[in-house]
C-alpha cells in the first residue's frame, strides 16, 4: 500500500465532536487503500487559546525579550496539543492511532532556535507504527537537536515537517488541507470570484510564494522540488480537487497574479508564460494606459511584471486587473 502523507492546518479543527471533517478524509484514504501519515498544526489563529502567537503572548506579558530556546518550548505546544486530540478523535472512532512529537518522530534540526533546518529523520519509530496498522500522527513545526533540545522550523513549519517525511517515507503524495480550495489566481480576500490554478511546477509555485502568495512557504516548496514529491493543496471542508504542485505546469498563459504588501504600498506580481509575453503586454500597456494615475512603478523580470500601487487602490485595482487579464 501506497503511503500518503496529510497535513492539516489550524484552521481545519473544526466540528471535532459532530462529523469532523479531519476524520472524514482521513477514514476516506484508509478506505482507498493508502496508509495515511497525518501531520497537524496548531489549532487556530491569534487570540485562540493553543493558537502559536497566543501562546507566545503569555512570555511576552512577562517580558518581550525571550531566549530562543525558552520561545521554541512554548511555541511547540501548540503542535502537541492538536497531535493528541486528533490522535484521540481516531482511537474514538475505532482507527488506532499513535501520537509522536516531532522528536519521538525522529526529526533531527541544526541548533537555529524559532527558524532550524531539519538535518534528518530516522523513520523508523513510524514505520513500526504503520506495520502495526496504526494512524500515526505527527507534531508539525518542531525537531530536536542533537543535544537532545526542542526547535521549531519557522513560519510554514508544519507544511515543511509534512513534505520532508513524505520525502523520508517516499510517499506517494503530500496532501495539505486548509481553509481554501487550492491555490488562487489573485488574493481571494480582494477578489472573492477568482479562479484557482489546477496545477503548477515547483519553480512556479516557488516565485508566486516568494512574491506573496501565502498558501505555502517557499521553504516547502523547495523542499517538496528537492525531493520530487507532488504536493496538493486543497479545502478540508470543499470536496475540491484543488492545486497540484509538481514538475508540470497547466499550460496557462498567465499562470498567476502575487499580491504583497510593503508599508503602504501593494505590489502586484504577475507571472505568466514566456510564449505569451507579446499578448500580455499588449493587454497590459492597455490596462496601464487606463489606470495609469493609480500605479506607482513598473517593473519588468524574467517571466514577470510588477506593478505598485498604494494600499488604499489595491482593493479595486486588484479586481480591475483580474477582470482585465482573465476574459
Amino acid at each position: 500500500m501506497d503511503t500518503i502523507v496529510l497535513k492539516f492546518g489550524g484552521t481545519s479543527f473544526k466540528n471535532l465532536n459532530h462529523n469532523p471533517d479531519i476524520l472524514y478524509h482521513i477514514s476516506n484514504y484508509i478506505k482507498k487503500g493508502l496508509k495515511p501519515v497525518v501531520v497537524v498544526s496548531a489549532i487556530g489563529r491569534q487570540g485562540d487559546p493553543y493558537a502559536t502567537d497566543t501562546l507566545i503572548q503569555q512570555l511576552e506579558e512577562i517580558n518581550p525579550k525571550i531566549k530562543p530556546k525558552i520561545k521554541d518550548l512554548i511555541m511547540s505546544c501548540g503542535e502537541t496539543i492538536s497531535t493528541s486530540i486528533i490522535a484521540h478523535l481516531l482511537e474514538s472512532n475505532n482507527i488506532p492511532s499513535e501520537p509522536l512529537m516531532g522528536f519521538q518522530a525522529g526529526i533531527v534540526t541544526d541548533e537555529k532556535f524559532n527558524s532550524a533546518e531539519i538535518i534528518s529523520i530516522n523513520t523508523s519509530t513510524i514505520k513500526k507504527h504503520m506495520d502495526r496498522g496504526k494512524v500515526v500522527v505527527v507534531a508539525g513545526f518542531q525537531g530536536i537537536t542533537k543535544n537532545n533540545e526542542i526547535t521549531t522550523l519557522g513560519r510554514g513549519g508544519s507544511d515543511i515537517t509534512a513534505i520532508a517525511l513524505g520525502g523520508y517515507l517516499n510517499a506517494k503524495r503530500v496532501d495539505i488541507f486548509t481553509n481554501v480550495p487550492g491555490v488562487a489566481f489573485i488574493d481571494p480576500i480582494m477578489v472573492p470570484k477568482t479562479k484557482y490554478i489546477n496545477n503548477i511546477s515547483y519553480r512556479n509555485m516557488y516565485i508566486l510564494s516568494s512574491k506573496g502568495v501565502k498558501v505555502i512557504h517557499p521553504k516547502a516548496v523547495e523542499l517538496a522540488e528537492r525531493f520530487n514529491i507532488p504536493v496538493r493543496i486543497t479545502s478540508t471542508y470543499l470536496n475540491v480537487p484543488g492545486t497540484l504542485i509538481s514538475n508540470e505546469d497547466g499550460g496557462e498563459k498567465i499562470i498567476g497574479i502575487a499580491v504583497n504588501s510593503l508599508d503602504d504600498k501593494s505590489i502586484f506580481t504577475i507571472l505568466y508564460d514566456d510564449e505569451f509575453s507579446k499578448n500580455l503586454f499588449k493587454r497590459l500597456n492597455i490596462f496601464i494606459a487606463e489606470n495609469n494615475g493609480n500605479i506607482l512603478e513598473i517593473t519588468y523580470h524574467n517571466g514577470e511584471v510588477a506593478l505598485v500601487v498604494s494600499n488604499e487602490n489595491a482593493y479595486n485595482f486588484a479586481n480591475n486587473l483580474y477582470s482585465h487579464l482573465i476574459k
